[in-house]
């Protein structure tokens, strides 16, 4: 075949492949990724390169493993594991006297999702015998670290380092993670859009599914979240990116009110006659403040006194909100997507606080969950002028830059979030 432009049909063969938006990750990305494998297998020419893109099945993997990009670390978004254990122990175990608690982190990367699941469920109690994980990525590379189980000082990001000394081994390449954990894990190579990653109705009662849509054009998102529900049980749990909680509403998924968990269970509809079932307990219990500009109760209307008497006593101004229950119900909100009313509660935080990098921080995640990417950037160097190594600002700021194709800022943001990470991390 020739090739109009090869460029575009490199982009629709990897959008074909992996329901891959050549928008959303950055086209000079994918256009970095097929010049390096240009230059590996010695084709000058960018047609005669689609040409063998589109005939080779070894030659497509081998351009998306240029592609993919591994931004992972041990508990990521740490409140989703503490949601999935005490969830698993509290809600699960109890109703399920016999079985296996079946979970599926998709795409694993190289490994510190369901490594990390492991670990959640086995400080939770629950019994290694009572739950399996499967972890599957396109990736063979990545599978591979998977693998080693070997992790560097890049995959301990989180605030508490107290699960890696239970957990895992020092040796020459960083730290060794335990068999114990490492036997929980079921790693596969497989494609999201493979026939064989479909599972039966129901089968599964926990996936994580992070952080990978935002990439994907809208059919390849419907096409997903479909295959996502029907392999959903109907009491499971699916856990996306904080970006992505507006598609899980698209196909009926209502969030779990646990602030930074980003969790979700699929909504029932029931069939027509059929009596409207009871409302179901929450998770967790949401955290309910009263916001500044909210209605007071009006205070008690004095009494009339005779002016030789005492006044009437004065009553005491309502205690102003804290910064922390102030973000914590602009958290509870965005999950919720109610993504104004959580900007209008950081808002409010700045008002009665002042500028502070966590509110900044708050405010750049709500504007990338509303597709406002430039607003996004501008709160995260915002955080990053008010606290210059705060870790996750950078990292977020990274991944934007990587979007846009700007590798150069991207690796620049990655070297100032390790040497942040390293002024933390014993």
């Amino acid at each position: 075949m020739t090739c109009a432009d090869p460029t575009r049909e490199i982009e629709a063969i990897l959008n074909r492949g992996i329901g891959l938006d050549a928008q959303c990750i950055g086209p000079s990305l994918i256009a970095s990724a097929v010049r390096s494998r240009m230059n590996r297998r010695g084709i000058k020419d960018a047609a005669a390169y689609a040409e063998v893109l589109a005939a080779s099945e070894t030659e497509f993997q081998a351009l998306v493993e240029e592609i993919v990009v591994p931004e992972t670390w041990f508990f990521r978004d740490p409140a989703a594991f503490a949601l999935l254990g005490k969830w698993a122990v509290q809600t699960w175990l109890p109703e399920h006297a016999y079985g296996i608690l079946r979970l599926l982190s998709a795409p694993c990367s190289t490994g510190e999702e369901p490594f990390s699941i492991v670990m959640a469920l086995l400080d939770a109690g629950l019994p290694p015998d009572r739950f399996s994980v499967e972890a599957v990525d396109i990736s063979g590379a990545a599978l591979e670290k998977a693998r080693g189980a070997v992790y560097s000082r890049n995959s301990f990001r989180a605030e508490s380092l107290e699960f890696r000394d239970r957990y895992f081994q020092k040796c020459a390449g960083g730290w060794r993670l335990d068999e114990v954990v490492r036997g929980q894990v079921r790693l596969r190579q497989l494609n999201v859009f493979d026939a064989s990653f479909a599972r039966k109705e129901g089968e599964l009662d926990v996936l994580f599914c992070r952080n990978m849509m935002i990439y994907f054009d809208a059919p390849a998102r419907t096409r997903l979240m479909q295959n996502l529900r029907g392999m959903l049980s109907p009491e499971g749990l699916l856990f996306l990116g904080h970006a992505e909680g507006g598609i899980a509403r698209e196909f009926g998924f209502e969030p779990i009110p646990s602030p930074m968990t980003f969790a979700f269970r699929k909504i029932r509809i029931p069939a027509a006659g059929e009596p409207v079932p009871p409302r179901r307990k929450p998770v967790a219990a949401a955290v309910l403040v009263r916001l500044p500009g909210m209605p007071q109760p009006l205070p008690p209307v004095p009494i009339p006194r005779p002016r030789a008497k005492a006044a009437a006593p004065v009553t005491p101004a309502a205690a102003p909100v804290s910064l922390d229950a102030l973000l914590a119900e602009a958290e509870r909100q965005a999950d919720a997507g109610q993504l104004k009313q959580a900007q209008a509660t950081c808002a409010a935080a700045l008002q009665a606080h002042g500028p502070s990098a966590r509110t900044y921080y708050l405010l750049g995640l709500i504007a990338e969950a509303a597709a406002a990417e430039a607003e996004a950037e501008a709160f995260y160097r915002k955080t990053l002028y008010l606290e210059p190594d705060h870790y996750e600002a950078l990292v977020q700021l990274s991944l934007l830059e990587k979007k846009r194709g700007d590798m150069q800022s991207a690796r620049h943001l990655d070297e100032r979030a390790v040497r942040a990470q390293r002024t933390k991390t014993p």
